[in-house]
């Protein structure tokens, strides 16, 4: 079966209102915010035009996305979160993927990511590493592409201010 895609939207789903994020639990799973995420980003990336004379290899829309984002290494086998977060700095985003500056070399293919939501809750994505390249200013630029969602690592809420900057 196919990874789902969050342009994949319910037709019927089109004219609702997005529902506010800040009034959700942080118990409420990741499956359930699915279709509300796929709605927003849908709705963000229809707005977004590439002039007619851009040549764009990606067949998504990106949108610039410079906010932070917690990264976790992944245990192989299990493909679930490992070790201490660090923060890495976002790039760019669109429906399938993700990109995002850091300082040192990624050891793995395979990361979790973690997006802060306005009500302090923190969502997590397995992303496979498509591309890593050093950088003139010293860092490093990743990319990869979303797999599925996933639990938060501990079932905790993270403290944004305590990560350590990578």
């Amino acid at each position: 079966m196919a990874n789902p895609s969050l342009t994949d939207i319910d037709p019927s789903n089109e004219m609702r209102e997005p529902m506010d994020v800040a009034e959700l639990d942080c118990g409420q799973s990741t499956l359930q915010l699915l279709d509300e995420v796929q709605f927003l980003v849908r709705d963000i990336l229809t707005q977004w035009q590439h002039p007619i004379d851009s040549i764009e290899r990606r067949n998504n829309h990106r949108v610039p996305f410079n906010k932070s984002i917690a990264l976790f290494d992944i245990d192989e086998q299990s493909e679930q979160p490992t070790g201490e977060a660090y923060l890495v700095t976002g790039r760019d985003i669109s429906s399938h993927g993700v990109g995002f500056s850091h300082d040192g070399p990624l050891p793995h293919t395979k990361v979790a990511v973690g997006f802060e939501l306005p009500n302090g809750c923190s969502q997590f994505v397995l992303v496979r590493l498509t591309w890593c390249r050093f950088t003139r200013r010293g860092t490093y630029d990743s990319g990869g592409m979303f797999l599925r969602p996933i639990p938060s690592p501990g079932n905790v809420k993270l403290d944004w201010n305590e990560i350590p900057r990578w």
